[in-house]
């Protein structure tokens, strides 16, 4: 996530495109991506309807404003658009999730049968500091990533993790107790919940390069009551390579039956295999493998046996065997369509991967890769792309990519998926 990745937003908004009045009447899947639109609260969620074979229409209405504002980076910084989990869908399927990173909110939408979105009474509401850029969520509870790293918000705030309670008309209630205040300047920037929801894993991205530096890789016991305790040890200082600071945690994911924490080293190129204590959610270093330019979003599908990276320089998805969880062996990197010039020192693609999910069926791989390159003449390079999964695991991308209906100065980030 080098510095050049970060460029300076100008005030445009979404602009006009063609939308389809279909109405699902086959339960198939709504995908939702965030445009991340900052002006003059103009963030909004994206909503197509996928048939089955990944060919995607807009559906009527959208997109559904946040009443809120995304995040600018106008001076070019390292941090702000680094996150994940953005959108996320609640545990009863009712409500899609949204943070609004540049006015410290959280929207809260209702579900309709069509996947179109209807904002709940309250919405948006406070995220509890500044600059919200993650969310996860574990039954009644809502774990929120507070950044604190907006350009645009000029006297910072203590980034922290803060929980809430989602009732059932979608309302956000906030957790006494429940906030977590960390160290000024780390930028975290993704929340997970662990598999067995005893535990709550979080990336502090900027810690490393701090005078002192700490460390980036978060682990907490969660309460009863989801407030957040950390684990003994936490915050954990990665593996380091002979051009330090560059050992920062960023991109998250569990393996799906096994131990390990997947966490993305970005600026190492490499994956940190971690393996979770069971009773205390402690994390051991066990095995870092090869990645792609830098690797940030992580998942797997939920057999478990094979692992998606998000290779955000080369706008590539990486595949890796993880027959064996504990040692991930690559099988497969597939460069993105429409990728755009290449450009800078390091040859950064114009449109970079950095958002992820999969289908209900897990046929189909959805990523939202962003335009990056600071020359604007060249066209928007602004995309989802829809990916077709094979039985063996391994990814083709046969449709055209979707261009996303925004600026090309704007950074669309987040995707979440409901069927419907």
């Amino acid at each position: 996530m080098k510095r050049i990745f970060y460029l300076a937003i100008t005030v445009l908004s979404i602009v006009s495109c063609k939308k389809t009045n279909t109405i699902p009447t086959e339960k198939n899947d709504i995908v939702y991506v965030e445009t991340n639109n900052y002006q003059n609260n103009q963030n909004a969620v994206l909503a197509y309807h996928d048939n089955g074979n990944g060919k995607l229409e807009q559906l009527a209405g959208s997109p559904f404003l946040t009443n809120g504002a995304g995040v600018s980076n106008l001076g070019q910084v390292l941090g702000p658009l680094d996150s994940d989990y953005e959108l996320r869908v609640s545990s009863d399927g009712q409500f899609l999730l949204a943070v609004n990173s540049g006015s410290n909110t959280i929207a809260v939408f209702s579900i309709k049968s069509n996947g179109a979105l209807q904002p709940v009474a309250g919405s948006p509401f406070p995220s509890g500091g500044q600059t919200p850029v993650s969310i996860d969520v574990s039954g009644n509870n809502v774990f929120v990533v507070n950044k604190s790293n907006d350009p645009m918000q000029a006297t910072p705030l203590a980034p922290n993790y803060t929980t809430f309670t989602i009732d059932g008309s979608g309302t956000l209630t906030p957790v006494a107790g429940g906030k977590f205040e960390t160290t000024p300047g780390t930028s975290p920037s993704q929340a997970l919940v662990s598999r067995d929801k005893k535990f709550l894993f979080g990336s502090d991205f900027l810690g490393i390069m701090l005078n002192p530096p700490v460390g980036t890789l978060r682990s907490f016991t969660i309460a009863g009551t989801g407030v957040l305790t950390p684990v003994a040890g936490s915050p954990y200082v990665l593996p380091n390579s002979a051009t330090a600071p560059d050992n920062t945690a960023l991109g998250l994911w569990q393996h799906p039956s096994g131990n390990p924490l997947y966490v993305g080293i970005p600026l190492q190129g490499k994956i940190g295999v971690f393996n979770v204590n069971a009773a205390t959610g402690a994390l051991t270093l066990q095995s870092t493998v090869a990645a792609g330019k830098a690797v940030c979003w992580i998942r797997t599908n939920k057999a478990g046996d094979h692992l998606y990276t998000l290779n955000s320089a080369d706008n590539a998805v990486q595949v890796y065997d993880t027959s064996n969880p504990m040692s991930p062996a690559s099988v497969q990197t597939l460069e993105l369509k429409n990728s755009g010039p290449a450009y800078g020192d390091a040859a950064f693609k114009t449109s970079q991967a950095f958002s992820l999910a999969f289908s209900s069926t897990e046929k189909i791989l959805y990523v939202v890769s962003q335009h990056t390159n600071t020359d604007f003449s060249i066209g928007n390079f602004n995309y989802l792309h829809a990916l077709t999964v094979a039985d063996n695991g391994m990814l083709t991308e046969n449709t055209e990519p979707i261009q996303l209906p925004v600026a090309n100065t704007i950074r669309p980030k987040g995707t979440a998926v409901v069927s419907r």
